[in-house]
């Protein structure tokens, strides 16, 4: 493909050579075979592809895209070698901006072939994400999928590391679904993303945002909060119509100024926020436009809620939702995915279908029963997500509430002590293990924990009797002794891995199935476990 077909919508300047030559790929990544592609340095947090020009020049690269405001030595540098090979370089503003602009090109622009739903928000994007892929499917629309837990296609589930991939990726799954005939593809789209440039260009035709809180802040991440609301917001400047989340505090900031039609969500009782937050000439109703009303929780083989919702264009009356996953939050979860099915013309049948059917791999997941009690397994990896999943669980009354759970290496350590406070205050008993260390030593993330509840025991003496909490740091040594706790009427949740079917330690990540160990734990014990739910693994 000509590499000026490929910069037919980025700005740029000619270093050297011309764009009237035939490149073979993409390449972002300098350890692949680069010959007769162009290679797009990016800058990210731990690497700089612009180091590796001049080794890729030497390996027969047919051009190479560079940033303004990169070291001119080394620009000159590039110069003299690309002369010396013939080579073009071109330079732009954004490397990230141009990735993104040419692999739409390179691929053919496939989102303008389905409908495309981009999903933000600090918790719940995997769940909305999941929850939406089954309805839509289930209501005859064929849908891919790009998130956290992986990436479907349509005809087959892609592992990844990313919530949202690189850009170039994003374009090839987004053909791959095409060609698979899906007819809409569902998106997780992180700030980290919208930063990055990964989804560069693209038009959603619905941005949902699904709640804001602190977090993915600090090195390699955000700078500050101010900054991650800002990235959380320009995908309503991408979007034709955004279902956002009413009530939630952060909304005002994070959606000023957009420029789409808006709609909210909330559940009867709380207050929507956004009727005076916007100076561009919106008005919103001071009542939810979908509003989720009459909880009632059931536990159906498993922890559920069953509520009313009114909001539907052909009908005022509320209808009757079940969802098979617990507590108000998800039904916050499950409002926006009402919200865009009934746009896209699915019926309430349908949506109820979808919703019934389980839940999302490692979200709030019914794992299995053992001696009278429930296993779940959830991802909740940070204090605000922790909190909110044990405090749905409490409303089911158990006669006791277990947590294990862990913490995450290389991030702020502020991460530790809000985990070590939700699971205090909200769980009766603790099992504390290793999560992801990743580059950290494991027992001083569990000292960090266990230090910030020794000091809650000292100030709320009254709180919890000794030995509450048990250090296993071995994380399968930590399920087996969960498992071997459970007695009637017990809620044990393992919590921080979810869907993962690894363990980061040592810059390595290494096999490890949280479900497998649980599921053969409970019969060993003589339980019963619960068919997988929403999984790349398991589809």
């Amino acid at each position: 493909m000509l590499l000026q077909w490929l910069l037919k919508n980025v700005i740029y300047y000619l270093i050297c050579g011309n764009v009237s030559v035939d490149v073979q790929d993409i390449i972002y990544d300098s350890r692949q075979d680069v010959r007769d592609c162009v290679f797009v340095c990016l800058k990210g947090s731990r690497a700089d592809g612009h180091d590796y020009a001049l080794e890729v020049i030497e390996r027969w690269a047919r051009a190479i895209i560079v940033e303004e405001g990169m070291d001119k030595a080394l620009k000159e540098k590039i110069r003299a070698a690309a002369r010396e090979k013939k080579m073009t370089v071109v330079c732009v503003k954004n490397t990230g901006e141009a990735l993104g602009e040419m692999s739409r090109a390179f691929f053919g622009y496939p989102e303008k072939k389905m409908t495309i739903i981009g999903i933000t928000g600090t918790k719940g994007k995997t769940t909305v994400a999941g929850l939406l892929k089954n309805v839509l499917d289930r209501g005859g629309i064929p849908t891919g999928f790009i998130g956290t837990i992986g990436v479907f296609t349509g005809k087959e589930w892609i592992a990844t590391r990313n919530t949202t991939p690189e850009s170039y990726l994003v374009q090839k799954y987004l053909r791959m679904m095409a060609d698979h005939g899906c007819r809409a593809a569902v998106m997780e789209v992180s700030s980290q993303a919208l930063m990055c440039r990964r989804v560069q260009g693209m038009w959603f035709d619905y941005g949902v945002l699904t709640n804001i809180s602190r977090d993915h802040i600090g090195p390699g991440e955000h700078s500050s909060f101010e900054d991650y609301l800002y990235w959380k917001g320009r995908l309503f400047f991408q979007c034709a119509t955004g279902i956002v989340n009413g009530a939630d505090r952060w909304a005002p900031q994070v959606l000023k100024n957009c420029s789409c039609r808006l709609e909210t969500f909330g559940v009867t009782g709380d207050s929507c926020l956004l009727p005076s937050a916007f100076l561009n000439g919106k008005t919103l109703s001071k009542v939810f436009d979908w509003e989720g009303g009459d909880l009632d929780l059931q536990w159906r083989c498993g922890p559920g809620i069953r509520f009313t919702v009114s909001g539907f264009k052909d009908s005022e009356e509320q209808r009757d939702i079940f969802l098979k996953m617990p507590g108000k939050y998800n039904v916050y979860n499950a409002l926006p995915v009402i919200a865009v099915a009934s746009h896209m013309g699915i019926g309430i049948n349908q949506i109820r279908a979808g919703l019934a059917v389980g839940g999302i791999c490692g979200r709030c997941e019914m794992v299995g029963t053992v001696n009278g009690g429930a296993l779940i397994i959830d991802y909740a990896h940070n204090g605000q997500a922790l909190r909110s999943v044990l405090e749905a669980l409490r409303q089911y009354h158990p006669s006791r509430l277990i947590c294990m759970f862990g913490c995450g290496g290389n991030r702020s350590p502020l991460r530790r002590k809000d985990m070590a406070e939700a699971g205090f205050f909200s769980a009766d008993y603790l099992i504390i293990t290793s999560d992801n260390p990743r580059d950290e030593p494991p027992e001083q993330i569990i000292k960090d924990i266990t230090d910030t509840l020794l000091d809650l025991c000292r100030r709320f003496p009254n709180e919890k009797k000794a030995g509450f909490f048990k250090v296993i740091p071995d994380r399968k040594t930590a399920i087996q002794w969960a498992v071997s706790c459970i007695k009637p009427g017990n809620i044990v949740l393992l919590a921080g891995k979810g869907h993962e079917m690894y363990q980061e330690r040592g810059g390595c990540r290494f096999p490890f199935d949280e479900h497998a160990i649980a599921a053969m734990e409970i019969e060993k014990y003589g339980g019963s476990c619960c068919q997988g739910n929403l999984s790349m693994l398991n589809s």
